[in-house]
Parts: structure tokens; sequence; C-alpha cells
């Protein structure tokens, strides 16, 4: 039996203003592709999620 261990990111301690704008971006974006929901974390969503940057790349991998 496998078990997938994954930690759970945290959020940025401080205000909004503090964040980089690449991370508001990201943020913003999340929110959009979510419809303002927040997603369970999964064991099966974490795989995916690790999939997903070599999906396009052809290799066979």
């Amino acid at each position: 039996m496998s078990v997938d261990i994954f930690i759970v990111p945290t959020a940025p301690s401080g205000t909004w203003e503090d964040l980089t704008p690449n991370e508001r971006a990201w943020i913003e974006f999340i929110r959009v592709i979510s419809n303002g929901s927040d997603p369970r974390i999964t064991p099966t969503r974490v795989r995916a999620a690790r999939g997903a940057p070599d999906a396009g790349r052809g290799d066979g991998s």
C-alpha cells in the first residue's frame, strides 16, 4: 500500500499589499478558475497536479 504525503500550503502572513504582484495575480487566477470556492485538497487532486506540468510534453512521460 502506498501512502501519499503532501504538505498543505499555509497562507502568507501579512497583508494583501505585502504580496508581490505575481503572488496577487496567482491568487486572483485561482479564485477565478475555482469560481470563488476553496477546493478541498485530496490525494487524487495532488497526484493530478503533480502530473500537470508534464502533460503537454508529448514524450510519453
